[in-house]
């Protein structure tokens, strides 16, 4: 049985210790022969470090690497001078941006016994470029292109400093055009006011192409045929049926689409691996770390339900540093995905799966309650419990909603208490798997929240510093019931109150107004 791939970015190492590859060389062999300039975004832990490798080898003709690949006959194998740049690893944190690019240069110029005689990066770039295509064009394949600039995004000024550098870095690549043979470009974002979206032109880029969708990522066949053995052995392990095993990899793993198609999703390799290499199912790509920013931006903005969003594709490339798009953000690192496409470029946006919802979720809710995620895990449980009955157990839930509550800083709390209410009672109630609708529109104004389970429908809306009668009379005046009363469940209407200078709930009173039995 092959080893598994888990941490390993360099392809040749992943060979010559033959661990599992998934082939991806028919869709590299249609990228190198039908074009020539690509920009790939992709979350992290994707694959595109290793799609670069890939490609490295390729175009150094190590053609041994690629024995009973799909890529092996099909090319004429050929070396080529190759610049590679890993963004992430060129230590710009450490000796700057500047720095850290002048000493990478180097590094590729010494491999080739080339000196370079100039001081800035974007002329040694270009240079390095000119020297090196003497004899052969040049492959210039840069990984993570916006580390620098994604790293600051919770510092602006110096996510601006980065960017305007790596603008006239990159700037060079255009006035290199006829030196190049190939430019693979990959990262998170695109941030249009870098000069390699805003000067090159002929820069395709393939992130939401259909034909590349599955490029990075394991399809279901690929899922099934590369890790038989190890699916196998699970199905023991984990006292599963194949067919059940497989559903509940699916329901974890699998969902990113880049089309907006439903035949078109993948699953996360980094999780994929994960899974077989602990043999358990635990959430291991969103445990790898979410960006301070990204929750910062999301709390800045009180934007706790962010499943079946819409958005414009030209919002996907990011246009100022200090006005970030958090929907735009939160598809580029991987935490929604495109799910529906609705025609026009627009897309709707959802999580891909249980592991980015579950996670992201119970991530938001110790964020907007200042909790932290493993003090909460006993509260969701006393609130399960407590709505699970027939009779949900009402005062049951709400204490427990109380102590979620207490833990709210109390500046924080009266300058957004109602906010405050409103994020932690939604986050609650999903992470409770239940299908949850926060401020639906109705004929006669906006629910505060609709709740579903098999046998019930709880209505809630929320009232701060006024009573809970309030905030019943209000569903019972706006017929927020009318549109369930056929479904044929029993519908709970319960009214809420806060008080802000308590910051907890106060009151609440439940009215039942229909059942299956028609009482």
């Amino acid at each position: 049985m092959k080893t598994l791939s888990l941490g390993r970015q360099e392809f040749s190492n992943l060979i010559n210790e033959n661990s599992v590859y998934v082939d991806k060389t028919a869709d590299i062999f249609r990228l190198i022969t039908e074009g020539r300039c690509y920009f790939l975004s992709r979350p992290r832990r994707f694959g595109k470090s290793l799609l670069v490798n890939t490609l490295k080898e390729i175009f150094l003709g190590n053609k041994h690497y690629f024995k009973d690949l799909w890529i092996e006959n099909k090319i004429d194998w050929q070396t080529y001078p190759i610049i590679k740049l890993d963004m992430s690893a060129i230590g710009f944190k450490e000796i700057g941006l500047e720095q850290a690019l002048k000493l990478c240069l180097k590094e590729v110029a010494d491999s080739y016994q080339i000196t370079l005689d100039n001081d800035s990066p974007n002329l040694q770039l270009l240079e390095l470029i000119r020297k090196l295509s003497i004899s052969k064009q040049v492959v210039l394949l840069v990984d993570e292109y916006d580390k620098p600039i994604i790293d600051y995004l919770d510092d602006i000024p110096q996510a601006e400093a980065n960017r305007d550098l790596l603008k006239s870095f990159y700037s060079g690549i255009k006035n290199s055009d006829k030196l190049l043979k190939f430019v693979f470009l990959t990262g998170v974002a695109k941030f249009a006011k870098v000069s390699i979206f805003s000067d090159l032109n002929h820069l395709t880029d393939i992130s939401i192409a259909e034909k590349y969708s599955k490029m990075l990522g394991y399809t279901q066949e690929e899922l099934e045929y590369y890790f038989a053995d190890r699916i196998e052995i699970l199905q023991t392990k984990l006292n599963f049926t194949k067919a059940e095993l497989l559903e509940q990899i699916k329901l974890r793993y699998n969902g990113y689409s880049w089309t907006g198609k439903t035949d078109d999703t993948v699953y996360n390799p980094f999780s994929i691996l994960s899974f077989f290499e602990i043999e358990k199912f635990e959430n291991f790509w969103f445990a790898t770390g979410t960006p301070t920013f990204l929750t910062k931006l999301l709390h800045s903005k009180f934007k706790f339900d962010i499943r079946n969003l819409q958005a414009d594709a030209l919002s996907f490339d990011t246009h100022s540093l200090t006005n970030l798009d958090s929907t735009a953000l939160l598809f580029q690192t991987g935490y929604l995905t495109l799910c529906r496409d609705l025609g026009f470029g627009m897309y709707e946006l959802d999580y891909p799966n249980l592991e980015v919802r579950n996670s992201m979720m119970r991530f938001l809710l110790a964020d907007f309650s200042q909790n932290h995620v493993g003090h909460i895990q006993p509260v969701i449980y006393r609130l399960y419990k407590s709505l699970l009955p027939v009779e949900p157990d009402f005062e049951e839930f709400f204490e427990s909603l109380k102590t979620l509550f207490d833990t709210i800083p109390y500046p924080i709390f009266i300058a957004n208490s109602e906010k405050y209410y409103h994020s932690v009672v939604f986050l609650t109630l999903n992470l409770l798997d239940y299908f949850t609708q926060a401020e639906v529109m109705h004929n006669k104004g906006r629910l505060d929240m609709v709740v579903h389970f098999a046998d019930k429908i709880v209505i809630m809306e929320f009232k701060l510093n006024q009573t809970a009668q309030v905030a019943l009379q209000q569903i019972k005046d706006k017929g927020y019931a009318n549109p369930f009363l056929k479904i044929g469940k029993t519908i709970y209407l319960v009214g809420v109150n806060m008080q802000a200078e308590q910051k907890n709930i106060t009151e609440y009173l439940v009215e039942t107004v229909h059942s299956p039995s028609g009482e």
